[in-house]
């Protein structure tokens, strides 16, 4: 005999024990009641999965044609290639809603658990990461603090310009920082309504009192405003250099002293101004 199906349920074996015996394949049932005895009107399950009532085929020469008639009601997987041995299948329907132990879903449970854990620290982490990237960090000055030149702060040259640039009577102003066109977030930091601001490049310097400097493209009369030679006293602290020059005896030169105030580097005290 060799055994063909197998199901803790013992109505699920007799089902396919008909089968069979419908078709004139002589069969046995293990471990349960036979086919033939009275049926009751709810299923049965055994708790013991170890022991479960089973189909067999008597005759060997019916075994190919019981798998064949299991395999065309679906209750049969197919074999791998060069595979001999029947296997015990189950109905589909059972082995999705019973096909795991209590452990196995338990461990399962606890798989997703962990998953969702991991998203929610990592998806935490990505917020945090973001909120540091939207706050820029403050703009301080680095070591050392002994007097010697840095590269002026973006910060500081847009308090120094915004402060000068309305005291200009040309109506272009050009500027430049440290000596060369200032940086897009400077360009952006400062503002007039009464001047045309380029940078520092677009403009022609000329000492000469009767052309004096100008704007490369308009032609029309220019003063080129430079923040430079900033030096840092503190991290939020330092002096800086600023000049506005039209012509060799239209110019102004200025010492300030800036500090960083409300998180804001600002024009505190003028240390020196000449004129010419």
């Amino acid at each position: 005999m060799r055994q063909v199906f197998s199901s803790a349920r013992i109505e699920n074996v007799e089902a396919v024990a008909k089968l069979l015996s419908d078709d004139g394949i002589e069969v046995r049932i293990s471990d349960g009641r036979s086919y033939k005895g009275n049926r009751r009107g709810t299923f049965s399950y055994r708790e013991d999965s170890a022991v479960r009532p089973a189909v067999w085929v008597v005759q060997s020469e019916d075994q190919v044609r019981a798998r064949e008639l299991l395999r065309q009601a679906g209750l049969l997987d197919s074999t791998r290639p060069g595979e001999s041995s029947f296997l015990t299948p189950t109905f589909r329907s059972e082995e999705e809603r019973y096909g795991k132990s209590p452990a196995e879903k338990r461990a399962w449970r606890i798989k997703v658990g962990l998953m969702l854990g991991i998203a929610v620290i990592l998806g935490l982490a990505m917020v945090h990461s973001l909120k540091q990237a939207a706050t820029p960090a403050p703009e301080l000055a680095s070591p050392p603090f002994d007097g010697s030149v840095a590269p002026t702060l973006d910060g500081i040259a847009i308090a120094v310009l915004n402060a000068e640039i309305p005291k200009t009577v040309m109506p272009v102003v050009c500027l430049s920082v440290d000596g060369r066109n200032p940086l897009p977030d400077v360009m952006r930091g400062v503002g007039s309504q009464d001047h045309l601001i380029v940078p520092g490049t677009h403009c022609a310097r000329v000492p000469d009192v009767e052309k004096g400097s100008y704007h490369g493209t308009s032609g029309k009369d220019a003063e080129i405003l430079e923040v430079t030679a900033f030096r840092p006293t503190a991290p939020d602290a330092g002096t800086v250099e600023f000049s506005a020059y039209h012509h060799r005896m239209w110019a102004r030169y200025k010492t300030f002293e800036v500090r960083r105030v409300d998180g804001q580097w600002k024009v505190v005290k003028t240390l020196r101004h000449v004129s010419t």
